[in-house]
């Protein structure tokens, strides 16, 4: 008699979380998401880099005005400012860098030119041409130096004639995506110690300025102090849950989706421009290799024509493949060269001129006069930046602007100030048609305080009609608001 056979259960050996690390930094993949970072990375930084290299001479060489960033700190003798030729030599060739870039051509090399240019450029001057996105760009294109960006959907790869594409670690892709949540968190919590941006005042006044450029929403949304407070919370909470949704599944979708759409608004209410480009092209790095290969397809066929010109069959045996190495060095070398006399040729200081060097005209003694008078005193109008009326507060902040009021119902009257202010004796009056005071509200509004508010009940001894809110500084009237009471 046989004896029973005891069936192992089938275990599924699970890793542990040390190899779900190791794949989730090291796993080779097609490195699909970061040939469309390659492709619209230099793209978006181009958008600001073309418009200075007519300002080459100004900004970045010993001929301009260059502010570098190592002067704040003591060092005022470092020999990295170079004449004219070397500065627009030098910008030209990351220019060409970036366009190469792009396009898969000696890319590791491109890429490398450009790491060490663009913040050479950024930190020669600091006041116009470093900002936030600059730093951000450099941790990214050392990244990208590093990685196999160059082996799909690039000259480069056109070149190699490989039949199958070439897979890449994915830890550049994954230090991108810790880099931009990173980011993201820290801003969450620089928001968190600034009571003006959670108060909207921050954004409000940004809105109402072209400091960058244009923003065509920015005016028409800073009336509405409400939709503003409220937008700021959205984009704090998603700034602080991005790092931990972003990942995989719906929730990335969505976290993206809003990224993108956030950043799209930055440049419609804020007026920012390369920002969102930088941000919304880093985004590839999120995507997987299904979708950044299903994405690349529609670019491809997008850009059907640009693809025609590397056709398909033996391109090392081409006379583009087998002089590329001196046909890059040559193309660099001859734009540089037109690029460095064309600027010469634009004699920006009439030095070229007849008649000499462009000379400062001396202004007016009426403009010289307004110059050196002093500070003109400010008027009180000039410290009240909006005054409204309505019946609800919602966060600190007038939720509804009324002019209309019924018996019963409490008038709520706000006061915004324009920092900075000093400590100011502010008084709020509630007048009847006789312009007789049937009301009042005093208060010492501090110099960090942007906002004062009154209530005042309209309790039923008050006669319908005309009223009007009156508000004054230093007890002198500044401006009133008319107001109409119904039964």
């Amino acid at each position: 008699m046989s004896q029973p056979q005891l069936e192992t259960p089938n275990l599924q050996t699970q890793k542990s979380y040390w190899d779900q690390l190791n794949d989730f930094f090291f796993a080779e993949e097609t490195p699909y998401a970061l040939a469309l970072v390659r492709i619209l990375f230099p793209l978006a930084l181009l958008v600001g880099v073309i418009p200075r290299w007519f300002h080459v001479r100004e900004l970045y060489s010993l001929d301009g005005a260059p502010t570098p960033f190592w002067e704040g700190y003591g060092y005022q003798n470092l020999p990295i400012i170079f004449s004219p030729w070397i500065a627009m030599a030098a910008y030209t060739v990351m220019v060409c860098c970036l366009c190469t870039m792009s396009l898969g051509w000696q890319t590791r090399f491109s890429t490398i030119v450009v790491l060490v240019l663009y913040p050479y450029f950024g930190l020669t001057d600091y006041l116009s041409t470093l900002t936030k996105y600059t730093v951000v760009a450099t941790h990214i294109l050392l990244l990208l130096s590093m990685s196999g960006c160059g082996r799909v959907w690039s000259i480069d790869a056109w070149l190699a004639g490989n039949a199958q594409p070439q897979k890449a670690a994915a830890w550049p892709r994954r230090l991108m995506q810790i880099l931009i949540a990173v980011v993201y968190l820290g801003a969450a919590v620089t928001k968190l110690r600034m009571p003006e941006y959670l108060s909207g005042d921050l954004m409000r006044f940004w809105m109402l300025t072209n400091t960058n450029f244009a923003n065509p929403l920015g005016e028409w949304f800073s009336t509405n102090q409400v939709l503003i407070v409220a937008m700021c919370y959205i984009t704090l909470i998603w700034e602080i849950v991005f790092p931990f949704l972003c990942w995989r599944g719906l929730t990335r979708t969505v976290v993206l989706g809003l990224g993108v759409f956030f950043h799209i608004l930055t440049f419609f209410m804020l007026g920012l421009l390369v920002f969102p480009l930088v941000y919304i092209a880093v985004y590839c790095a999120f995507l997987n290799e299904e979708e950044a290969s299903w994405l690349g397809s529609k670019l491809k066929s997008w850009g059907g024509q640009i693809f025609k010109l590397f056709p398909a069959g033996s391109p090392r045996e081409s006379l583009f493949g087998r002089f590329h190495h001196a046909l890059f060095a040559s193309a660099l070398t001859v734009i540089t060269l037109v690029a460095v006399t064309a600027e010469a040729q634009m004699d920006f200081y009439g030095e070229q001129r007849p008649e000499g060097r462009h000379v400062l005209a001396p202004i007016s003694p009426e403009r010289e006069a307004e110059l050196f008078s002093g500070d003109l005193k400010i008027r009180p109008i000039d410290k009240v930046f909006a005054f409204d009326t309505g019946t609800t507060l919602l966060g600190g902040q007038l939720a509804n602007s009324r002019s209309e009021f019924r018996r019963g119902e409490t008038l709520v009257a706000q006061c915004m100030l324009t920092p900075p202010h000093e400590d100011i004796w502010l008084e709020i009056d509630l007048h009847n048609s006789d312009n007789l005071q049937v009301d009042r509200f005093a208060i010492i509004a501090p110099r960090e305080e942007v906002r004062v508010y009154a209530t005042f009940p309209l309790r039923e001894f008050l006669e319908p009609g005309q009223y009007a809110v009156v508000l004054k500084l230093q007890g002198r009237e500044v401006t009133r608001r008319h107001v109409e009471l119904l039964p």
